[in-house]
């Protein structure tokens, strides 16, 4: 079996996390999202946002998303994971939320998630966002103390509304 690594992502990563984002964002989501949306996805523009966020940068467009993770296995990044403050006006800044988690498909199961996780947000409390019917998603969140606290939201930038759940433990 393959040594999983999970180390503080660099400005030299940011290639390799722009193809996870967007392969395990289409693996995770194909069903569940508008096409419009899986056909924006874009390495280049994602790799350019990435490596400025990764200077500490905001890039024109694109929200700065806290510290990053990445999980590595055979020399190879399989996922990452990003969290910061909470951003939500009604939970405590000093709780925090993970921004973003994606592992590729192949990598489910070997704990590289649980692990991007752990580095991202620990044991303390926190808070993220997750479509409503992403079901793997759920059940990965719940596994680790995260529950629906009743609060949603919808988004319709692309061409139909996509709801999302808050989880906070």
């Amino acid at each position: 079996m393959s040594e999983l690594l999970v180390r503080a992502a660099t400005p030299d990563d940011s290639r390799c996390i722009a193809h996870v984002h967007v392969q395990s964002w289409r693996e995770a989501h194909t069903d569940q999202v508008p096409e419009a949306l899986s056909e924006q996805l874009d390495v280049e523009l994602s790799a350019w946002r990435w490596a400025a966020r990764l200077r500490g940068e905001t890039p024109p467009g694109a929200e700065r998303l806290g510290d990053a993770w990445v999980a590595i296995v055979d020399g190879r990044v399989v996922g990452f994971s990003s969290a910061g403050p909470s951003r939500d006006a009604d939970r405590p800044e000093t709780d925090a939320e993970l921004y973003a988690l994606y592992v590729l498909a192949a990598h489910y199961g070997t704990g590289a998630g649980r692990a991007l996780l752990e580095a991202a947000v620990g044991d303390r409390p926190a808070s993220l966002w997750v479509l409503s019917g992403n079901d793997r998603a759920l059940a990965f969140y719940a596994k680790h103390g995260f529950a629906p606290d009743g609060a949603s939201r919808e988004d319709d930038r692309w061409g139909g509304p996509l709801r999302e759940l808050r989880l906070t433990r």
